[in-house]
């Protein structure tokens, strides 16, 4: 599945949870997609996404927060570039390192999405494993 509910938060970390958890019982692993504040397909490896703290944990963190508790396998960084220098999402350490690696304690690994890693920096931001593009 793409998505299972981007615009409301709450419903998202409701239904992923249970998802998580259904596909890894079978053997499984499952990956959640996109992290963060992928919002549009036009233009997605271009467009950047400036998102204030507050509004990240509260709006589009939630389902990911759930997944981790979860204990989701991997979870992909989306195309779109991030934050007010234009960072893309697989290369950003806020994201990956800071919010998802350290806040949310994720445990699993981070994958990009399919040409999503603009350099190898991105390695040091909390990429784990780039798809070729």
């Amino acid at each position: 599945f793409e998505y299972l509910s981007e615009e409301d938060p709450y419903l998202g970390a409701q239904l992923v949870a249970s998802y998580v958890t259904g596909v890894q019982a079978q053997g499984v692993m499952a990956v959640v997609k996109h992290f963060a504040f992928n919002e549009q397909e036009t233009h997605r490896d271009s467009e950047s996404s400036v998102v204030d703290e507050r509004t990240a944990w509260e709006l589009y963190y939630p389902p990911f927060e759930a997944a981790v508790g979860a204990n989701v396998s991997a979870v992909m960084c989306s195309y779109n570039r991030v934050g007010e220098d234009e960072t893309p999402a697989c290369g950003s350490e806020q994201l990956l390192g800071n919010d998802l690696k350290g806040a949310m304690d994720f445990q699993g690994f981070v994958m990009s999405d399919w040409g999503a890693a603009h350099s190898s920096d991105a390695i040091t931001a909390g990429l784990d494993m780039v798809m070729p593009g």
